[in-house]
């Protein structure tokens, strides 16, 4: 665990704010990347990215103060906690308006994101693990975690999750040449990230004990929401007669 990766005299460089600022800048370039090969313009993606990132952290991170009912550093960005889901339904509306506003191929921009999105998360939970959050349930598995100022070794579900999150990255590589409608793609990498969430929130610790039970509903809900849109769009692109 290194929550400060370096101090200039009394200035501290974090661990968690650094990881967080590597997994928007690695996406938005990935991103770009992907829109390039695809044939559409990414010059604009760095500004979607900037409002993605912006809207993504006061998301999750009002999320977390709600959830913890904490307000005493609702600024603090560098060593206290954000969650996802926050994140998700706080930034997905409002990078989609954004999208539409600049007048760019939404399903393709979408896929580009969710495409990215788990490796993106996987370099969030580095820096979970440095800082020494969301860390799992006590454990006697030789690869359980001591961290500092603790005595229990603990479920290193940071890694856990950050493995995973590559898995949904290779998968989605793997299925995207299946899916033949823009957006698909952005909605299986929600889906499959909801699956994820669901099977880790057995492995992780919360101060409160209800609050694996809440994000395992919530995954489940997100899960149906994102299958059952998949299955709509499905059937509307049939009737349409561009699906076979």
């Amino acid at each position: 665990m290194r929550p400060v990766l370096f101090q200039i005299g009394s200035f501290k460089v974090y661990s968690y704010a650094v990881m967080m600022f590597i997994a928007f800048v690695f996406g938005a370039f990935f991103v770009r990347y992907v829109l390039k090969k695809r044939g559409v313009e990414p010059s604009s993606v760095y500004l979607i990215f900037a409002v993605m990132a912006i809207s993504s952290l006061i998301g999750g991170r009002l999320f977390y103060l709600i959830g913890h009912w904490d307000w005493r550093n609702v600024f603090d960005l560098n060593t206290m906690g954000m969650v996802f889901y926050g994140g998700l339904l706080v930034g997905l509306p409002v990078t989609y308006a954004v999208i539409k506003k600049m007048k760019l191929p939404t399903g393709a921009v979408l896929d580009a994101i969710g495409l990215g999105l788990p490796l993106g998360i996987a370099i969030a939970r580095i820096g979970c693990f440095l800082n020494g959050c969301c860390y799992g349930k006590p454990s006697g598995l030789p690869w359980a975690v001591t961290f500092p100022g603790t005595w229990t070794p603990v479920h290193p579900t940071q890694l856990y999750e950050m493995i995973l999150d590559l898995v949904i990255f290779a998968f989605l590589l793997w299925v995207r040449r299946y899916l033949t409608r823009d957006g698909d793609l952005f909605i299986m990498s929600i889906a499959s990230y909801a699956v994820v969430r669901f099977f880790m929130e057995f492995f992780r610790a919360h101060t409160d004990p209800s609050a694996g039970l809440f994000f395992q509903l919530l995954s489940v809900a997100i899960f149906i929401v994102a299958v059952g849109l998949l299955l709509y769009r499905r059937r509307k692109a049939r009737l349409a007669g561009l699906d076979t």
